[in-house]
């Protein structure tokens, strides 16, 4: 199936002129990609669908992205492609985060309306003077990084009743 993806997004290439087949194959040698990372294209049975994420390939490959980069927008893209045919897996973007965004939005867009709604909520508690809180979602659990600069034992002090106050309105 890895080669069958490659094969089209090859074939695609070649109506690219700026660059060529070889810079391609280059580019997926040094990822190190091997057939048994990408066992999930193996779901994919149609002409169209394998090559929506041929696209999907060529586009990770244009953007220069990360081994890891490149199987989360493919399994995300098929995931999509195999709940809709009709959904847009390949963007007009030229920034990569912003692309596995569109994509996560759509895969999930449940989780992404309460993370969105959470993220608003943790935002807009009474955090500790300085605090400096980033929304992040780690695997199944979404939450808030915190970090504090304390200075003094009064400032500890400060910043564990303000603490105090934040759990009180979680």
């Amino acid at each position: 199936m890895l080669e069958n993806v490659l094969l089209k997004a090859l074939n695609t290439y070649n109506h690219d002129p700026d660059h060529n087949r070889n810079q391609v194959i280059s580019w997926f040698e040094t990822k190190k990609m091997k057939p048994s990372d990408l066992t999930f294209l193996n779901i994919l049975k149609t002409e169209s669908e394998k090559i929506r994420i041929s696209e999907c390939f060529l586009k990770c490959y244009l953007l220069n992205a990360s081994f890891s980069d490149t199987l989360q927008i493919l399994e995300l893209a098929t995931e999509l492609v195999m709940i809709n045919s009709e959904s847009a897996v390949a963007s007009d973007t030229t920034d990569l985060n912003v692309w596995k965004n569109e994509l996560k939005k759509l895969r999930y867009p449940q989780t992404t309306l309460s993370d969105q709604d959470l993220k608003n909520k943790l935002e807009s508690l009474p955090w500790p003077y300085g605090a400096k809180i980033k929304f992040e979602r780690r695997g199944d659990r979404a939450g808030v990084e915190l970090k504090l600069f304390i200075t003094s034992t009064a400032d500890l002090t400060k910043s564990i009743s303000a603490l105090e106050r934040v759990k009180e309105q979680i």
